[in-house]
């Protein structure tokens, strides 16, 4: 639940969390975390091929027998990606049976789709965008950034892009479901075998304008390709901080998709290899949303006289919920949604949830014990501060 913003609080809310998003804040190191990670996975997966070699890995009892299964995973998936194996791929990420297997399994199909072993190739990479939007009515922004060409220089100005490299950025906005819908076969067929980047990726990829009512935090990417000569220097800097461009950057995509009676703060990220800027993106969104949600109901009650409680807990769907609350009001409290993704670290989201709050001066923050269940009674549960302490509850 989002409650309305006015101009003046909005402006100072975005500005807050671009910093935020610029800048490191310190590491608190007295920080007791506590949320539990509510995902399940299965107990054993004997005969998936893909899994047992990705847990030889993890278990390897010397650097050898390590770099030994990375090459047989490695050539494994080169050969599915070759046949378009796409099912055998989905298969073996929903069988493994702990987020660490998640993870080395899929960054060794990162690896065998974006990383040819040598030669001239494509550079695929995607530039996340997170817009936050305040509309007093319905507005329809513009589903692309017209003068290209300047975003381009922009980007080499800065120097993402290396001087005498062939770096095209497009400036179509991709909403997520078409980047996702990219597969990791098609990344490594046209890795192999674009020959120049001023043509983009051949696939009809709709522009995706954002319709926005109210307030809103929306995701887009800008998807670009890169040639990398043999032996040469990357022609394009990936991944990172935001650096000095982040400022030059989201002045101008703001300029460009500039529309009357909407407060626009977009927030680049850096470019990224395009599955990992998948990943890294929609974490980016929520952790925006869920700064926008906070801020703002924390406003709310403060301007009610009320000092906030923020409460946390995990749920069995595989979701995270937050409140904003106060003691004795039980109308005015609102409440946030954050579905764990694949590679989504818990204990990381409660820090920085507690960070965001000592940044806001919340000293009242709980953590729930225990997985909880997704509703109660046929409702989302959410646990506010007059259920303090919550009723136990058991999972069916």
């Amino acid at each position: 639940m989002l409650v309305a913003l006015d101009a003046a609080h909005h402006a100072k809310l975005c500005h807050n969390i671009v910093f935020a998003s610029y800048v490191r804040l310190p590491v608190m190191s007295d920080i007791s975390l506590q949320l539990p990670d509510p995902r399940q996975y299965p107990e054993s997966s004997p005969s998936n091929m893909l899994i047992h070699y990705t847990q030889s890995i993890v278990n390897a009892r010397s650097e050898d027998d390590r770099a030994m299964w990375r090459a047989s995973l490695r050539a494994a998936l080169t050969e599915m990606l070759e046949r378009e194996e796409l099912l055998s791929l989905s298969v073996a990420l929903a069988m493994v049976t702990s987020q660490q297997i998640y993870r080395e399994l899929w960054d060794a199909l990162r690896d065998a789709a974006e990383r040819p072993d040598s030669g001239r190739h494509a550079v695929i990479f995607a530039v996340p965008l997170v817009l936050v939007i305040g509309s007093k009515g319905k507005a329809t922004l513009p589903e692309r950034i017209a003068d290209v060409d300047t975003l381009n220089a922009l980007f080499r100005q800065h120097g993402l892009f290396a001087d005498g490299t062939e770096v095209f950025l497009s400036g179509k906005l991709l909403h997520p479901d078409s980047v996702v819908g990219i597969h990791s076969a098609q990344i490594y067929r046209y890795t192999r075998q674009l020959v120049d980047a001023a043509r983009g990726l051949p696939l009809e990829l709709p522009a995706a304008p954002i319709v926005a009512k109210d307030e809103g935090v929306f995701l887009r990417y800008l998807v670009g390709v890169a040639i990398r000569e043999e032996g040469a220097e990357p022609p394009v800097k990936l991944g990172g901080n935001v650096g000095a461009w982040g400022v030059p950057v989201m002045k101008f995509i703001g300029e460009q998709l500039k529309t009357e009676g909407v407060t626009l703060f977009p927030i680049p990220r850096p470019p990224m290899p395009l599955m990992q800027a998948i990943v890294a993106a929609n974490f980016a969104r929520l952790e925006v949303a869920l700064q926008v949600f906070a801020s703002t109901q924390i406003r709310q009650l403060r301007d009610l006289g009320q000092e906030p409680v923020a409460i946390m807990s995990a749920h069995d769907n595989g979701e995270l919920h937050i409140t904003v609350s106060a003691t004795g009001n039980e109308k005015d409290w609102g409440g946030f949604v954050w579905p764990l993704a694949a590679q989504d670290d818990v204990a990381q989201i409660e820090t920085n949830f507690r960070l965001l709050m000592a940044e806001c001066q919340v000293g009242d923050v709980r953590v729930v014990d225990g997985v909880q269940p997704e509703s109660r009674d046929g409702i989302p549960l959410f646990f506010t501060a007059d259920d303090w302490p919550p009723q136990p509850v058991t999972l069916q």
